[in-house]
């Protein structure tokens, strides 16, 4: 049985991979030209999408058959309110993700009204522009709580085995502030965080992995990559690390924007 991969990806700021902006040049091609050479995307039978950019109370699940684009970014072009993507979405799926965590003790509801943010769309349009593979878009919890979104992850899981992905759309490194302030610094700002998560998700020890995201908040650095009561863009990577299951994960990706924020996106396959 070969698994689906658990891949998670940053999606940057707003559209900005998409309008061609030079300080996302790196993640744009990542998205666009690299994840394909870790994922067999037409092999996938779905993709089941953890977005930062969606917080709920109890876990929610995309349940439409279809379901718009929700722009959820402000004052950029015109041409960034003008996108398309029509990927399916997949009804029955969404049932049985909700019947699995309920099994697994973890509250959810279906909904199949909210539009895909710009967490799903801006990644999967460089990842999949076809748009011909059925996606179903998960809410983060917006207690921040990284144990209960391990477990998320940990009930996720089986549906690799169907040949179902978990993504996990979200930035290894988010602190609004910096960002506006504090960018080409010629210098890395978050180098120990970074490290650190380097070091977590790439064991061969899955106790340790589960250990050390669920302490992350103690590690050096925590508070500046993810600033407290705002750790939503790190909560993907925590359910897509739970869903890894017993196998060592990969850094794919690890890159400077601007210089100065690295970034790093992480995947986890069959030993």
């Amino acid at each position: 049985m070969v698994l689906a991969p658990a891949l998670f990806v940053n999606h940057g700021g707003g559209p900005m991979p998409l309008l061609g902006d030079k300080e996302h040049a790196g993640l744009t091609i990542f998205l666009r030209d690299e994840v394909k050479k870790h994922v067999n995307i037409k092999e996938l039978k779905a993709i089941i999408l953890i977005t930062a950019h969606w917080e709920e109370n109890k876990v929610t699940i995309s349940s439409g058959k279809h379901h718009n684009l929700y722009f959820d970014y402000y004052g950029f072009p015109p041409v960034s309110y003008k996108y398309k993507y029509d990927a399916p979405g997949d009804s029955d799926l969404a049932e049985r993700i909700k019947k699995s965590l309920d099994k697994a003790g973890i509250e959810s509801r279906l909904d199949s009204k909210r539009g895909w943010d710009h967490g799903v769309f801006v990644p999967m349009m460089l990842i999949n522009p076809e748009a011909d593979i059925p996606i179903i878009q998960i809410s983060v919890l917006s207690n921040q709580d990284p144990e209960q979104h391990y477990k998320l992850g940990q009930a996720l899981y089986e549906f690799r085995k169907e040949g179902i992905a978990i993504f996990g759309s979200g930035m290894s490194y988010h602190n609004m502030r910096e960002f506006m302030y504090s960018r080409h610094q010629n210098k890395v700002v978050n180098k120990e965080f970074d490290d650190f998560l380097n070091e977590v998700c790439t064991s061969e020890s899955e106790e340790k992995r589960r250990k050390g995201l669920i302490s992350w908040r103690q590690q050096r650095g925590a508070s500046e990559a993810h600033p407290p009561r705002a750790a939503e863009h790190f909560m993907p990577l925590i359910v897509v690390a739970g869903a890894g299951g017993s196998a060592p994960g990969k850094r794919v990706f690890n890159w400077d924007m601007s210089g100065t924020f690295r970034l790093s996106a992480f995947i986890w396959k069959d030993k």
